[in-house]
Order: structure tokens, then C-alpha cells, then sequence
């Protein structure tokens, strides 16, 4: 199977150049749009604590930040909380009664002891009749549907019917100081499915490697740092991400049946899970999502580190990515001018460059370099309309010869330098050119060969002397997309540098009836420009058996929702919708803005909304948030708050 491309460039068509902004529509708290339902006295959310000396990753602090602690629920109308005393309360939306209908269905054992630092509570439906609860530690219940005959009865039970432990587990033979406490696990995403005549549950957890920090010699220690034989180098933080598979005993024949209770009495069956194999990345992954049993798309900052797992065996039919070096030139944009830059094959001298630029088109030719014949243009129209009178070029080294466009159109986006589009990507990271440039530098000659990157383009060069300082930190590392193989974690198509950055994720959404094969996951919002674009990632039929060819296509835009998005400096939660009707940003106390999907491609404006939920007693934070239906629910410490966005 070879290599893809996900190819992340929008669809200018789907751009809206007209839109000036939204527009405030008050919500009409009278028709019953918002309201509120106090939780019990002994059921508010309070998150877990970690100790005050407990060593984290600038990752893991953000991520504790903006967890969710509001999750989905089995069926399309119900969503799941788990409580200060460890309940996990499945709650059913009945929009007859303004006080949802919430059942505990399951108390989290209390863990004596373990090796692992006390995380969040999590609950992943992953069918109509099967929770997992993570306790936040080591340790994930499998919750199944006792009564699945009457789907919608008041008194639904669910059995623990398994329990499998990630990581390290627990540790049988006493107390962990806190101290010694240093690994701290997430669960980025599960599956239920079937795997030749097995029920099996595929799960995706996160965790980060502790690692010593380094001596370096004196040559190679930053100016700044102290005159020494040795400096201590702090290495920026690894995380380990683990696929596991258990199997589920017992299983009926149909997807997604149940598990024969009577040979468990009741106890809860120890699971095994068994490690399918392991990636490592420099950041906590933003999107982790199932195309069928046997692939999933992932989406890290910064991309996959490479190791083993990107290894690919020369006489595979697996197709190594292509190096930057495959492409004519590189490109990238302002809102002002377009900058290009052509690697030529061999050292020439400006006067064998004939370049001549109008408003639309680019004419270069090279005398007596036969080596430069495949980087001639004649009269290649652009894009879009330049200057020419203040566009220019220069040459670096007898190697580098770089275009300055300026933009007849200022602020209109480039999707591509030329009218026909020639797929070269832009790239947006000025790192790409200055590593060009500082490339360059060595060569004096026309007779030595240009340099090969060993890494293939999918792996960004990462800073070895970051250290975790979030002011250190690259936070402009886009999020890397790639398509990966279940069994062997390798890559079948990935995201390339340039594409738009991360934005936020879609709600999800509840299990469906059959199994997972060839299953849309969930849109993503990434930025371009001010705006946010969604794509969808869509699964079509293979050559190999259990591998889809995955494409990425442009869907839906957000229009401004980019540069609304960084103007929300205490925003905690960002989500759209699926379906692209909405996207809501929550702030961390109060607040919920609500953006509304234009009316139509070329409208000026749509709606916004603000609710403000007020401060009852304290109770302020905003802890959790999901869209059920058309009711956005958002999860305080103390009480649940319903958004009707039918009335909206």
C-alpha cells in the first residue's frame, strides 16, 4: 500500500472573503431556553487533587486545565458524570421535565496504592450497552447493561463485569510516597470490536516517560548557560503512546452482546491487556480517533518522534514520505507578500538567470545549466495578482534563489503559488528556510552534491533544549495528522508541514449500533488565516485487506472564529458541532459564547450568543461541557445548566 498524503488545504470556494463578523442575538431565558438543576448534597464535582510537589509536564498541566469531565453517554440523549465520591451517574435529558433523570450505575473501588499519580475520572461509552471507567490511576472498570431487554427502563443496571489495569498497575505490597509518584496516564480514545471470532476492546492511553536530564560538554551548552565542563540539560518531556487490546470473554454472537454473567459470580473478572505496540511523541496527542478495527487517525503537536515503528523496510511495498527536496521549491505567505524559495540542483551565477515577473505570471530560465532545466517556468501564471513593480529576486550562494511577491490583494490568502495548483504545500515555519539557508552555507563549489535530510518530512526538527518551560516551548509546532495501522502503529498517510494548525476538536458523539468498519470519525476545526476550517476525515476501500485509503476534505468554515478563538484568554473549552451548525467556547467561570454557521456561502454576518450562567452560592467554574441532542449541557461543581440551541 503506499504512502498518502492528507492533503489539509482548504477549498477557496468554501472561504468566505465577505464576512464581517457576528452579531449578538439575546437568548430569550423566557421560552424556557436555559436552565438550571442543582446536583445532591453529596453529588457535586470536585476533580482529584495531586500533591503540591508533584513534578508535571507543561503538557499534562494544560491538559488538567481543559479536561472535560462531562462524557458522553451510551445513547443519543444521556451523558455521564463521575461525582466527589466516586460515582459514576449516567444522566438522561427529558425535555418534558426540566430535571434530568439520573441514575448511579457504579461506585469506583477506592485504589489503596499505586505507582502512578492521581489523575481525573473518565468514562468512555464505547456501545449502547458498555462503559469504561478509568479511576484515574491504573485501573479501567468494564461496565455492561444488565437489562438490555428493556432499553429504556427507569431501572437500567450495569454490571462490572471486567477490570483491566494500564501502565504499571497497582502495587500490592504498600503505600507510594508521593514523591516517588511520577507517571500520570490518559486515555486518549476506545473502541469496542470484533477481531476474527473475538469480542475485543481496543484502547489508546498516554503516558510520560520519565527521563533523567543530561550532562552536555561545554561546546555544545547555549551561551547563556555556566562555564563548565559539564551542564545539566533538561530534556523536553516524552510521552509514550500505548495501544492495548483486551479480549472480552464469553461473548455472544452479536455485536455489541453481552458477556455471560453467571461464570463471574460476583466478583470482577481481572482482564489482561495486551500492548499492540508503542509510539512515542513530545506532546500529549489532541486527536485520537478509530477509522475501523485495524486503523485510527492520530493527531500530535509536533508530530511522531522517530523510532522503530517509522522504520520501513526497503523492500516493502510501504513507500517512504518524500523529503522537502522532492519538491521544485518551498513557499510561504503574509497577509502582504508570498516568499519563494528554488533549491537549485547546482551553483550558477545571477547572470545566467533570465526571471521576469508580471502581474499575473513568472517566466525563469537558466543559460548553460542544463542541471536547472526541471526549474524553468514560462509565463506560469500565479495564483492570484502580484506587484511586479515591487516584487523581486535574489540568489544566496549560487544555490538559493528566492522570489519576494508582493500581493496586489493584501490579506487574501494563497491556497497555492501557481493558478494551476502543482500540489506543493505551503510551509508556514520560517524554521524550514533558515535550515535551508544555514544548509547552504557550507557549499563553495558547483561540483558537491545538495545534502539529504535522513528524517522524512512528517518529522519535525524538535528543540533538544526546551526543557518542558512552557516560555521555552515551540507552541507554534502544528498538530501533525497521520493514518496509522492498529497492529503495527505505522504510518499509512500523514499531514505535511504547512497545513493549517490545530484549533479544536468536534463534540463527540454517542456509540453507534454496529461495529466499527470503515467508520467516519469526527470532524476537526483547524486554523487558516482568521478562520476556522472543518475537516472530516473520510475511509474508502483499500487494496490491502483491513486498510482503507483515508483522505481528509475540506467540509465546513467557521468564518473568524480563529482570531476569535485567541482573543478568549480565559477560555477553557472549545468544541463545534458535527453536523458544522454551531461552535461554543466556554470561559472558565460564567460565560458561553455560542457561534452560529452563516446562513448562507456569502453572508456578511451570523449570530453569537452569550449566556451567562451566573454565580449561585460560588458555584461559578465551569467543569465540564456537551452537546446532547440539540441541548448543550455544561457541568458546574455543584449543579448541571441546560442550553436549548433550538431557541438560540
Amino acid at each position: 500500500m503506499a504512502y498518502q498524503v492528507l492533503d489539509l488545504r482548504p477549498d477557496p470556494a468554501m472561504l468566505n472573503p465577505q464576512f464581517d463578523g457576528y452579531k449578538l442575538r439575546l437568548v430569550d431565558e423566557q421560552r424556557g431556553a436555559v436552565w438550571s438543576h442543582p446536583l445532591a448534597n453529596l453529588s457535586f464535582v470536585e476533580p482529584q487533587q495531586i500533591a503540591s510537589n508533584a513534578l508535571l509536564a507543561y503538557e499534562e498541566v494544560y491538559s488538567r486545565i481543559h479536561y472535560n469531565h462531562l462524557f458522553v453517554g451510551p445513547r443519543n440523549n444521556t451523558f455521564i458524570y463521575i461525582d466527589s465520591e466516586r460515582r459514576v451517574c449516567l444522566a438522561e435529558i427529558q425535555r418534558e421535565d426540566d430535571a434530568p433523570r439520573i441514575t448511579n450505575i457504579f461506585d469506583i473501588p477506592t485504589c489503596p496504592s499505586t505507582y502512578a499519580l492521581p489523575g481525573y475520572y473518565g468514562a468512555y461509552a464505547i456501545s449502547e450497552t458498555m462503559i469504561l471507567v478509568f479511576d484515574g490511576a491504573a485501573s479501567v472498570y468494564v461496565l455492561q447493561r444488565a437489562d438490555t431487554e428493556g432499553s429504556d427502563s427507569v431501572d437500567e443496571q450495569w454490571v462490572a463485569s471486567g477490570m483491566f489495569e494500564i501502565g504499571m498497575g497497582s502495587v500490592a505490597a504498600g503505600p507510594v510516597a508521593d514523591n516517588e509518584r511520577q507517571t500520570m496516564y490518559y486515555i486518549l480514545g476506545a473502541q469496542l470490536t470484533k477481531v476474527e471470532k473475538n469480542v475485543v476492546i481496543q484502547i489508546q492511553v498516554c503516558y510520560r516517560l520519565n527521563k533523567e536530564t543530561g550532562d552536555v560538554s561545554k561546546d555544545s551548552a547555549k551561551p547563556n548557560q555556566p562555564h563548565s565542563s559539564l551542564v545539566q540539560q533538561r530534556l523536553p518531556p516524552v510521552f509514550c503512546i500505548e495501544a492495548l487490546q483486551v479480549t472480552i470473554p464469553q461473548f455472544s454472537a452479536e455485536l455489541p452482546g453481552g458477556v455471560d454473567y453467571s461464570a463471574h459470580g460476583s466478583g470482577i473478572l481481572g482482564l489482561n491487556a495486551t500492548t499492540v505496540h508503542t509510539l512515542h511523541s513530545h506532546a500529549i496527542p489532541v486527536y485520537c480517533e478509530f477509522i475501523s478495527n485495524n486503523q485510527y487517525v492520530l493527531g500530535v503537536r509536533g508530530g511522531i518522534v522517530l523510532d522503530d515503528t517509522e522504520l520501513v523496510d526497503q523492500a516493502s511495498d510501504k513507500a517512504i514520505p518524500p523529503n522537502m527536496n522532492s519538491n521544485p521549491y518551498y513557499w510561504t505567505q503574509t497577509a502582504t507578500d508570498v516568499t519563494v524559495c528554488i533549491e537549485l540542483p547546482v551553483a550558477v551565477e545571477a547572470n545566467q538567470i533570465f526571471c521576469e515577473q508580471t502581474r499575473s505570471s513568472l517566466s525563469l530560465q537558466f543559460t548553460n545549466s542544463a542541471e536547472c532545466e526541471n526549474y524553468t517556468y514560462n509565463r506560469k501564471q500565479y495564483c492570484n495578482y502580484i506587484v511586479a513593480g515591487e516584487s523581486v529576486w535574489t540568489l544566496e550562494n549560487g544555490r538559493l534563489l528566492t522570489l519576494y511577491l508582493q500581493k496586489e490583494h493584501e490579506g487574501m490568502r494563497w491556497t497555492s503559488v501557481f493558478a494551476d495548483d502543482d500540489g506543493v504545500l505551503e510551509t508556514m515555519d520560517p524554521n524550514e528556510f533558515a535550515a535551508i539557508r544555514e544548509r547552504l552555507e557550507k557549499y563553495t563549489s558547483s561540483d558537491l552534491e545538495v545534502e539529504t535530510p535522513s528524517a522524512p518530512l512528517m518529522q519535525p526538527y524538535i528543540d533538544q533544549d526546551s526543557g518542558g518551560d512552557p516560555e521555552q516551548l515551540d507552541a507554534e509546532d502544528p498538530v501533525v495528522f497521520s493514518v496509522r495501522s492498529w497492529s503495527t502503529g505505522q504510518a499509512d498517510a500523514s499531514s505535511v508541514a504547512g497545513a493549517p494548525d490545530w484549533l479544536c476538536p468536534a463534540f463527540p458523539q454517542a456509540p453507534q449500533h454496529q461495529p466499527a468498519h470503515m467508520q467516519q470519525p469526527p470532524p476537526v476545526c483547524l486554523k487558516f488565516d482568521v478562520d476556522g476550517v472543518v475537516f472530516g476525515f473520510e475511509a474508502s476501500e483499500g487494496s490491502l485487506p483491513m486498510h482503507a485509503n483515508v483522505s481528509a476534505r475540506h467540509t465546513g468554515t467557521f468564518s473568524a472564529l480563529s482570531y476569535i478563538q485567541a482573543g478568549k484568554r480565559e477560555k477553557r473549552f472549545a468544541f463545534i458541532a458535527s453536523d458544522m451548525t454551531v461552535c461554543v467556547l466556554a470561559e472558565t467561570q460564567r460565560r458561553v459564547y455560542i457561534y452560529h454557521q452563516v446562513k448562507h456561502a456569502n453572508a456578511s454576518s451570523a449570530a453569537q450568543n452569550l449566556v451567562d450562567l451566573g454565580d449561585s452560592g460560588g458555584d461559578a467554574e465551569l467543569v465540564g461541557m456537551q452537546l446532547v441532542g440539540e441541548t448543550l449541557v455544561v457541568l458546574r461543581k455543584h449543579s448541571l445548566c441546560f442550553i436549548d440551541l433550538s431557541l438560540c
